[in-house]
């Protein structure tokens, strides 16, 4: 476990290592992508056993297809882009400036350090994440691992280190004590990943230093599904994205609307996908087990307080029930019907494998009840009905919605991502979060001439006084004033 001390240690030796570095060459910034891929597919089987250790089953072929070869494949999205994305963009100017010979170029520089905390349900994917937009923009890089996740970060940590000197990139573990220093640190950028509770508090830190920061938060996932949807299409997707690691994802599935009626069936639909994707649930290692016995009691007392006010539970497999569900390790999907607005449930993000199901009467019914609740993460829509998809994902303010499927935008390194309001600010991964990352600076160069230029200095003129007057006579005329 790494001291307050040590954090700001290693932190004001990579500030030093930047400031005596000058130029982050393409060259360099190429290097550190390539070198964090080593790191993940030279210690892909330590990493895979840690990830193991801390969850008692993590999805092992999860785990290799996402936090490896996921991670790769967006290392080399940034390598195949990295060159384009650091070229100067030239600033159009208004046409009188240009005349002149004025110009003007953005130019994407490094910010310097940057500091992320990830999070314990994707440990390495989301470590890579943060590491390679940080490299991508010329910065040196500290990752906070999550407490949760203690072996992982512990791997990660010594994987790292076969590759990379601390100026460059440095792995801190810790507790919630090591997790507040880390995130009152003068870093130069701060990214988070985790709950908005959290988020509050990681922001007010920052927020002593003046540290600029992206929060990726929760928020709980709706699904909206059309009159004119295939309800086993939708079940088939939607059990798939439930399931994927439990439930334990930001943009899972949290709960989902369903016309007026439909809600027995699509239970069956629900039972029947899941019974196909996962035969035997509690024994198979395809299937996520919850991260502590703490998450498995509150998945338990979400139950508890949903039954207690009239909800219907049904369980898969069907062998469990209220009286005997697991108290650690993997546990049963449990749908619910007729759930009541004021149930912890439909409250509180799930992050588990518990699923909601509401019926609708319209879907302006469903727009308000979503639009009175924080702002999502994510959302989804299914049915082929365009104008309704476009109507309803254009009205739900949200960081990305999916039509037709769920979680599909976690795959995808080219789309920007980020919440909005209670589910984060700002946008990372791909080229968003190079730019997140990046100091866009304007280098702007005077082309008028010195006898242009002077004639617009003090003593003023009267004519120009006159020639001021009669313009902001002209724009009065033009808008009606």
């Amino acid at each position: 476990m790494n001291s307050p001390q040590e954090i700001s240690d290693i932190l004001a030796a990579q500030k030093a290592a930047f400031r005596a570095e000058g130029e982050v060459t393409y060259a360099t910034r190429r290097d550190r992508l390539e070198r964090l891929a080593k790191v993940v597919l030279r210690h892909h089987h330590a990493l895979v056993a840690a990830l193991q250790e801390d969850f008692g089953n993590r999805s092992p072929f999860a785990t290799r297809a996402g936090d490896i070869l996921g991670s790769v494949a967006a290392i080399e999205y940034h390598l195949e882009h990295l060159e384009a994305w650091m070229q100067p963009e030239p600033i159009t100017l208004p046409v009188n400036v240009q005349a002149e010979g004025t110009q003007a170029t953005l130019y994407y520089e490094p910010l310097g350090v940057l500091g992320a905390i990830i999070p314990w349900n994707g440990p390495v994917l989301m470590a890579c994440l943060a590491a390679m937009g940080g490299f991508a923009a010329g910065n040196r890089v500290m990752l906070k691992l999550s407490e949760l996740a203690p072996a992982t970060g512990a791997a990660f940590a010594a994987a790292v280190a076969t590759e990379f000197d601390p100026t460059e990139l440095a792995v801190i573990n810790g507790d919630a004590k090591v997790a507040a220093a880390f995130s009152s640190q003068p870093f130069d950028h701060l990214l988070f990943t985790g709950s908005t509770a959290t988020g509050r508090k990681v922001m007010a830190s920052a927020a002593q230093n003046l540290v600029p920061v992206t929060l990726e938060l929760g928020g709980k996932t709706p699904v909206v599904v059309s009159k004119t949807a295939d309800l086993q299409v939708v079940a088939n997707r939607v059990i798939a994205g439930k399931m994927a690691s439990a439930g334990q994802v930001c943009v899972a599935p949290d709960y989902v609307f369903l016309p007026r009626g439909s809600a027995d069936a699509f239970v069956e639909a629900c039972l029947a996908a899941v019974k196909q994707q996962y035969p035997d649930l509690m024994e198979t290692a395809d299937y996520t087990c919850l991260i502590h016995e703490n998450v498995n009691a509150r998945m338990r007392a979400l139950l508890d307080d949903a039954k207690s006010k009239g909800a219907n539970l049904t369980f898969y497999p069907q062998s469990y029930s209220l009286q005997n569900l697991p108290t650690a390790g993997r546990f049963p999907l449990v749908l619910i019907t007729q759930p009541q607005n004021d149930m912890a449930v439909m409250l509180e993000e799930i992050f588990g494998p518990i699923l909601p199901i509401v019926e609708y009467d319209k879907i302006d019914d469903v727009l308000a009840s979503i639009a009175d609740g924080p702002h999502p993460l994510s959302a989804a829509y299914f049915g082929t009905d365009n104008a309704e998809a476009e109507r309803v994902s254009r009205a739900i303010q949200t960081g990305s919605v999916v039509i037709n499927d769920v979680r599909l935008q976690l795959a995808i390194e080219a789309l920007p991502f980020g919440g909005v309001g209670d589910s984060g600010m700002g946008r990372y991964r791909g080229h968003a979060g190079f730019v997140s990352f990046s100091n866009r600076k304007v280098i702007l160069r005077q082309g008028a001439a010195e006898d242009a230029l002077a004639k617009r200095r003090t003593p003023i003129p009267a004519a120009a006084h006159e020639a001021i007057e009669a313009q902001i006579q002209q724009k009065k005329t033009q808008y009606g004033v």
